[in-house]
């Protein structure tokens, strides 16, 4: 995401349209992986007169993943939009009406602890 991010950006400055398909050719790849490294707000490692050092993009990759800090509202947003796919795929049918299927709101975004149930974060209620 963050390396489609940086490829768009050249896009967007070359006058193309904001809302056109970002594809990103094997190619291009280490130019917006290594844009996309640098733009991160982590210590790097550096060189012996203290610039960044250059590293392959296995590394580069392995330091970005590593770097993802994930909170609970993140969490929350994933979960909102996975249920709003859920509910536009029953909908998609036709065989259920609009306003039969809603979201609601998950009290915790902690899996409800069951016996005999491995822990889950989904549930679906038939009313």
């Amino acid at each position: 995401m963050k390396v489609t991010a940086q490829k768009l950006n050249d896009m967007v400055a070359s006058g193309t349209d904001a809302n056109a398909a970002v594809v990103i050719t094997d190619a291009e790849y280490p130019k917006y992986l290594k844009l996309a490294y640098g733009a991160e707000k982590f210590a790097k490692p550096k060189n012996a007169i203290g610039m960044v050092k250059d590293i392959p993009a296995a590394e580069m990759e392995r330091l970005m993943l590593a770097a993802i800090v994930v909170n609970d509202d993140d969490l929350r947003l994933l979960a909102r939009q996975r249920a709003q796919v859920a509910r536009e795929s029953i909908l998609r049918g036709q065989k259920i009406e609009t306003e039969r299927v809603f979201l609601v709101e998950p009290k915790s975004i902690s899996p409800q602890h069951k016996d005999k149930v491995r822990d889950s974060r989904v549930d679906f209620r038939l009313q």
